[in-house]
């Protein structure tokens, strides 16, 4: 069930969180595991409509959950890091539809599009345009990571981007894909203009279980990783906004209830795309990264300030 935000949202304790990071230390490898540079920005509260993993395979997963999503900037490039799975499904002879997508929506210039007039059908899934999100959230930039299986049990990953200007007709490109999960990200057989990396680490088994119900995401040290240059995201200095989900192509749930931040315990599938609007729901479903400056870790959050809206 939507509810409108407001004090209900707060009630349910979902709120935004900005964490000013640092530039890390040293060199993060992308590789799909935790790394001691990244600060935490949100930890889910839900389970997952998307299928539970209990396999523990690097490279295949049978359920998609999104249990953690953490933040880092070293030499001009943004590093998120998604806890979690995606789901592989091995095709056989027939058409190759049912597979796990992360979609990762970034805010960091003026302009930007809510509702969605795009993005283009460069990645996989579903048609976006019609998605709406809190107020405050106008992305600028789409990164989608697909891990998808394959006939004969070859599976692949893929990576999307699109620019996303206020009047639509922004550039848009595959980046690429890789068949191996792991470090180093590299993507192949595209076209990647600013060298964005992408990878995954499938072996989760911990996390969130099966459902709609409450639950914690955290602890969780393996998942999806991308690296961003911010020259990718129009070069900003001052703080940004994410948003992240995780979507369905085969079942008709759309996008999964795995969001972070993270939507009220008891919700299930949000639906398609075009039907799904993040302000009717209660809390903030986005997340503000302000860079350049050092942060005091908090406990359950990674955060300096924690903002309540």
């Amino acid at each position: 069930m939507r509810h409108t935000k407001g004090l209900l949202g707060l009630a349910v304790s979902l709120f935004a969180v900005a964490v000013l990071l640092p530039a890390a230390a040293g060199a993060i490898p992308v590789d799909g595991r935790l790394d001691p540079s990244y600060a935490l920005m949100s930890t889910q509260a839900i389970q997952t409509n998307g299928s539970d993993d209990t396999q523990g395979v690097m490279d295949f997963g049978t359920g998609s959950e999104l249990d953690a999503a953490y933040a880092a900037v070293e030499n001009g490039v943004l590093y998120l890091f998604f806890a979690g799975n995606l789901k592989d499904t091995v095709c056989g002879g027939q058409a190759c539809t049912d597979f796990g997508i992360l979609d990762v929506f970034i805010d960091s210039q003026p302009g930007g599009q809510n509702p969605l007039i795009s993005p283009a059908a460069v990645g996989f899934g579903f048609p976006y345009p019609g998605l709406a999100f809190d107020p405050g959230l106008a992305p600028d930039f789409w990164v989608q990571y697909s891990d998808y299986g394959g006939l004969d049990h070859v599976f692949g990953r893929q990576a999307s981007y699109e620019a996303l200007p206020t009047g639509g007709g922004g550039a848009s490109y595959v980046l690429g894909s890789g068949s191996n999960a792991g470090a180093p990200g590299t993507l192949s057989g595209g076209t990647n203009p600013f060298g964005i990396l992408a990878t995954i680490d499938n072996r989760n088994t911990a996390g969130v279980g099966a459902g709609c119900g409450v639950a914690s995401g955290a602890g969780v040290t393996s998942g999806m990783e991308l690296a961003i240059p911010l020259a990718a995201i129009g070069n900003p200095t001052g703080c940004i906004k994410v948003t992240a989900f995780l979507g369905d192509t085969q079942t008709g749930q759309g996008i999964l209830n795995q969001v972070l931040p993270p939507v009220p315990a008891g919700t299930c599938a949000l639906g398609p795309p075009a039907t799904v609007n993040f302000a009717s729901i209660p809390g903030d479903q986005f997340m503000t990264i302000c860079l350049g400056a050092t942060p005091t870790r908090n406990p359950s959050w990674g955060a300096l300030k924690t903002i309540y809206r």
